[in-house]
């Protein structure tokens, strides 16, 4: 998992907590659960609240956030080794109707709202943009940005898909050593 791909999936926390706190489905037995979203690393299939195995039977269990690295974007500045560095991380946002027992509701009686979660997931991210702290050796970013925002869900009637980026801008300084 890159530094960028890891911040970014720990940015979602406070959305897997809130989306928990606000909504909640009912179950095919008539009881009501917390709508769940798991947070998965693309790069190396791995999810971060448990593991993926059919996609139809998981989305049936929770809406999914996943991040992949996308780009990286190296410029070198001046006679030195120093580069203004510009990665970008490609986000995917799925969920499924609860008509199909799946965790999204339009109206929020029965799920989350699609366009509310991927708000809440867009503006995490964005709440830190002013020097976002990745914590990666040599690398300092001063901002970030979401953008190409790609909505999906009008190709399909009960599955949610919107694709969007993250794409940082900072300075990568090497050492002379």
């Amino acid at each position: 998992m890159s530094a960028e791909v890891d911040w970014v999936l720990a940015q979602f926390a406070s959305v897997v907590d809130s989306v928990a706190a606000d909504y909640s489905i009912t179950n095919q037995d008539g009881s009501t659960d917390p709508v769940t979203l798991k947070r998965i690393d693309r790069d190396d299939s791995e999810i971060l609240e448990g593991d993926m195995r059919d996609r139809t039977a998981e989305l049936q269990r929770g809406c999914y956030v996943g991040a992949t690295d996308a780009a990286a974007g190296r410029e070198p500045i001046g006679f030195e080794y120093d580069s203004r560095v510009e990665p970008v991380v490609g986000v995917r946002v799925e969920g499924l109707h609860h008509d199909e027992w799946g965790h999204v509701d339009p109206d929020g009686t029965d799920g989350v709202p699609f366009e509310v979660l991927v708000r809440r997931l867009r503006r995490a991210v964005q709440a830190e943009r002013h020097y976002p702290d990745v914590s990666k050796p040599d690398t300092s970013f001063t901002t970030l940005f979401v953008e190409n925002e790609a909505p999906q869900s009008d190709q399909y009637a009960d599955y949610y898909r919107t694709d969007f980026d993250v794409r940082f801008r900072g300075y990568e300084e090497l050492p002379d050593t």
